[in-house]
């Protein structure tokens, strides 16, 4: 069902492009971080703070053009319970602002989705099979099939039978009702998966317009492309027009 949510919302936007956040100080404008030395002096307040302001400035531009925004969650656990409660406030304020908010939570989804209550769906390593989706069935999952660690390939490259490891898992997790991520930005690893795994819903990121491309089917469904560069710029709606024409040149939504 909340897979259906996500595409239902893109369909509407015409527009299968999420905002990606996983900030860092270099990616919040210096006049916000400024601010909030000033108000603050503490590196951890100040961090969280301004995560926060900018979030909610990336977020509010989002809203009118996209379908969805996906958060990573180690940059606001490093910063403790401060950064956690942004967290929680950041994926609020995106759902109340009727974008579809995926949490790339990795491990242990219940204990995070009751955390961020808000959020849609989560991305976990989906190796410790069924026990690692959530068990709410109104969330839905994305399974993390290739990523970008630099000895992500030692494990996921295994051979088992005709086929290799995450391809194997895709398949186990096609059967849960699970999407699947691909964060390796190549296109064989794409169109490998799109040829193995038909139906099910992809999500790309770290990928240029023309390879997250090979992820839709003939009518611009089935995927969703991550931007993470939106968030390195001081205006964050001139780049989402951007990038919306950009895609736009590559996929067309029918």
């Amino acid at each position: 069902m909340s897979i259906e949510r996500l595409q239902q919302k893109i369909r509407q936007k015409k527009t299968p492009l999420a905002l990606g956040l996983c900030p860092s100080a270099a990616h919040v404008p210096e006049t916000i971080l400024h601010r909030f030395t000033e108000a603050y002096g503490d590196q951890c307040r100040v961090l969280c703070e301004s995560y926060r302001d900018w979030g909610c400035q990336l977020i509010d531009a989002a809203a009118e053009r996209l379908p969805a925004v996906y958060l990573r969650t180690a940059p606001y656990l490093c910063c403790g319970a401060m950064g956690m409660d942004v967290l929680a406030d950041l994926a609020s304020a995106a759902h109340d602002s009727g974008l579809y908010v995926i949490l790339d939570c990795r491990a242990d989804p219940d204990a995070w989705l009751a955390t961020v209550p808000a959020a849609d769906a989560v991305a976990v390593l989906p190796y410790e099979g069924s026990d690692g989706l959530p068990t709410d069935e109104d969330k839905g999952a994305f399974a993390l099939l290739r990523t970008v660690g630099s000895g992500s390939g030692q494990v996921q490259n295994l051979v088992g039978g005709d086929r290799r490891l995450y391809l194997a898992v895709g398949d186990q997790m096609d059967r849960r009702g699970a999407g699947a991520v691909i964060e390796t930005g190549y296109s064989l690893d794409i169109r490998e998966v799109r040829h193995r795994l038909e139906d099910v819903f992809l999500i790309v990121t770290n990928a240029d317009y023309e390879t997250a491309s090979y992820a839709f089917d003939d009518y611009g469904r089935k995927a969703l492309l991550v931007d993470e560069k939106i968030q390195y710029v001081e205006n964050p709606a001139a780049a989402i027009d951007a990038a919306v024409k950009g895609l736009k040149q590559w996929i067309t939504v029918l």
